[in-house]
């Protein structure tokens, strides 16, 4: 069983934290997306630091979540991406979307 990922949201930041897996995704999406959609400013970041582990519902969580910004109008900067999900998006070819490690 898949330890509990989880949000939590300060001054225009969303943090992720735990395991972001098959199990833990839908929940974490809807809640994510809700806040980029009506609570998030106009920049925000999200900060991926407290990933404990990630498989490929984590690139499909992000561009979700880069899609949800971008309909909003928001600008969504990502911080502390986990070595798994770098790797991940160089193998779908998608490395631009993250930041310079």
């Amino acid at each position: 069983m898949s330890e509990a990922a989880q949000l939590a949201f300060d001054a225009g930041r969303m943090r992720v934290s735990g395991v972001v897996d098959f199990t833990t995704v839908v929940p974490l999406e809807q809640q994510g997306a809700d806040w980029l959609r009506d609570e998030a400013p106009q920049r925000c970041q999200l900060d991926l630091g407290g990933v404990s582990r990630c498989n490929s519902a984590g690139t499909a969580l992000l561009l979700s979540w880069l899609r949800t910004a971008r309909g909003a109008g928001k600008d969504l900067d990502i911080e502390n991406a986990p070595d798994a999900l770098r790797g991940m998006m160089l193998l779908a070819g998608l490395e631009d979307v993250l930041p310079a490690a």
